[in-house]
């Protein structure tokens, strides 16, 4: 029963197939030829080297706009930190030149050369007072670097250089050196 009921369902399937389409009919249509024309350029040779030519020059200008733009930037970044230095040379030139008025003031002139009257004192007080002699004061005087290259003793009024004094001072071994950075006189009045 199975096999007629699929049987019957094919032929009923292809009856309808047979009714609902359309025989094959041969039909030719005309085919016109359709001619292509493609132009192509020709150059000659001269003219693919001319173009070949213009198109180097056109690179070459590119590449040395780019070059002529770093080389702007470099020199603006070069202008630019040598401006800085020449701000920065200026600006210590100031503080050097203020530094220098601070300390060329009557006031800082005093504490210097208290300063350095003490030092010597500590360091040479006792061969003076063991020299022995009447003066009424010593003036000595101080290469930049603190040593002594000359010694005068204040008598009668006049001041008077004294060879033997300042053999006995170079022979001290001082505890503190003094470098004052300019050569400098201490003067030391006889207590």
């Amino acid at each position: 029963m199975k096999r007629t009921t699929f049987t019957t369902l094919g032929v009923a399937a292809m009856t309808f197939i047979a009714c609902n389409t359309a025989t094959k009919e041969n039909k030719t249509t005309e085919v016109q030829e359709v001619e292509v024309k493609e132009t192509v350029a020709t150059e000659t040779t001269l003219q693919f080297e001319e173009k070949a030519m213009e198109d180097c020059i056109a690179y070459s200008k590119i590449v040395n706009d780019i070059k002529l733009m770093e080389i702007a930037e470099a020199q603006k970044i070069e202008d630019s930190i040598v401006k800085a230095e020449l701000e920065l040379k200026e600006a210590l030139a100031k503080a050097a030149e203020a530094k220098r008025k601070r300390e060329s003031t009557p006031e800082a002139l005093a504490k210097r050369a208290k300063e350095a009257e003490l030092w010597f004192k500590a360091n040479y007080e006792s061969i003076v007072k063991a020299y022995n002699s009447n003066y009424e004061g010593l003036k000595v005087k101080l290469t930049t670097e603190g040593n002594i290259y000359e010694v005068a003793l204040f008598v009668n009024g006049e001041w008077k250089k004294d060879q033997k004094l300042m053999k006995q001072l170079e022979k001290v071994e001082v505890t503190k050196s003094l470098a004052p950075g300019k050569a400098i006189a201490i003067t030391v009045k006889n207590a």
